[in-house]
């Protein structure tokens, strides 16, 4: 069982947003995979309201200090997340592939990555989505309309076809969710 790099109580397997995390439950960390940060950050089951109350409830402030590893027990980098309009850090130890984020951090870096123009887009998207599977008309003007579109004129003929379907099927199943 990994301990918590602040506290230094277990860690407690939990799943936020969707994916499997080890949580502190005493100052409300989250130790994640490297992998999974930038999928984590960009999910948005909660709703803005919920990551706000989350935010306000948990953030203590950025700490300047270097948490340890659970790992491998050496300092892990300070880390900017990059986020347009906070100057937030994480701790991360690429030695093991892990990130700490101290409590109401993950939050943040949701709502800063729903603010951005791609966050935007996202979520325009998953509420059109929802709003075509929410109506059977719809969805089926929408393949109809898709099915009626002429082919690609790329010079790649049948494959370009091809590859547009593709495309197409899976930017409908992504959104779908």
């Amino acid at each position: 069982m990994k301990s918590c790099p602040r506290c230094r109580i277990d860690l407690v397997m939990t799943e936020y947003e969707g994916f499997r995390v080890a949580h502190c439950e005493q100052c409300r960390g989250y130790l994640l995979d490297l992998e999974r940060a930038e999928g984590l950050k960009r999910t948005n089951r909660k709703t803005t309201e919920e990551l706000k109350a989350e935010a306000l409830a948990e953030y203590k402030g950025d700490r300047a200090e270097r948490a340890r590893c659970p790992v491998c027990a050496l300092p892990m980098d300070r880390t900017s997340l990059g986020l347009p309009g906070v100057a937030m850090c994480a701790d991360v130890c690429r030695r093991c592939g892990l990130m700490w984020l101290d409590g109401g951090e993950l939050a943040l870096a949701q709502l800063a990555y729903q603010a951005t123009p791609r966050g935007i887009e996202a979520e325009e998207l998953r509420r059109r989505m929802q709003e075509l599977e929410s109506s059977p008309e719809r969805k089926a003007a929408f393949e109809a309309n898709l099915a009626g579109l002429p082919p690609p004129e790329d010079g790649y003929g049948l494959a370009g076809g091809a590859v547009m379907d593709v495309l197409t099927r899976l930017l409908y199943e992504r959104f779908r969710r």
